[in-house]
């Protein structure tokens, strides 16, 4: 007898195929937005420099004012000075054969602080004093507290200043007079500091201005 036969499950027949897996997709990753970084505020830089009978005052774009007492240390003087003016003083000593004696000058075009080797004596032996024969200096203008500069006129200044003194040769007035009381440590009457103007030319335009000013009285 001829057996016949059914195929069943899992015989020859074509096996299913198996679901293809599935790979995971990152999502993209948003880009960071940088920040702006703020800039940096400017350096205040040295706008002028001002002699008053007392001090010499540094002033800045951020309208901050140094002051500097002429009994100050002179290396903070000069420090402060070279920063101003960007440059190194020249350096020189003087001998003189007459008060006050030997002395270091620090020159710089326009500007001269004069040390003298004499001990300072407060209230008016000054350590130190500033001459300026230039209006200005590497962009830093040179000037007296009422803005006198070289160059002004001196006549203009004759009916502001009542301690003016003239005569064929010269002009000089004493600006902004501050007087020093009799003390111990000023045994003298009329005594008194001020700034020094003056003028050596024909056209009485101011050629050199001068601080402290020191009068001794009588």
């Amino acid at each position: 007898m001829a057996l016949t036969g059914c195929a069943g499950e899992g015989s020859a027949g074509t096996a299913a195929s198996p679901e293809p897996s599935q790979t995971s997709v990152a999502s993209p990753t948003a880009t960071p937005v940088p920040t702006e970084t703020p800039a940096p505020a400017a350096a205040a830089t040295v706008t002028g420099i001002v002699v008053t009978p007392e001090a010499m005052q540094v002033t800045s774009s951020d309208e901050s004012v140094v002051s500097f007492s002429y009994f100050d240390p002179i290396e903070d003087v000069v420090a402060a000075l070279t920063a101003a003016f960007g440059a190194d003083p020249v350096v020189d000593r003087e001998y003189p054969t007459v008060e006050p004696g030997p002395q270091t000058r620090y020159d710089w075009p326009g500007l001269r602080i004069v040390d003298e080797d004499w001990p300072a004596t407060a209230p008016l032996d000054s350590n130190y004093y500033v001459v300026f024969e230039a209006p200005e200096l590497n962009g830093v203008s040179l000037t007296t507290i009422d803005g006198i500069q070289i160059g002004d006129s001196a006549l203009a200044l004759a009916d502001q200043y009542p301690h003016t003194v003239t005569d064929e040769d010269s002009f000089t007035v004493f600006v902004g007079g501050v007087a020093i009381p009799r003390s111990d440590a000023n045994p003298r009457d009329n005594s008194s500091i001020s700034v020094w103007v003056s003028t050596d030319n024909p056209e009485r335009t101011i050629t050199s201005i001068s601080s402290p000013a020191e009068d001794y009285g009588v």
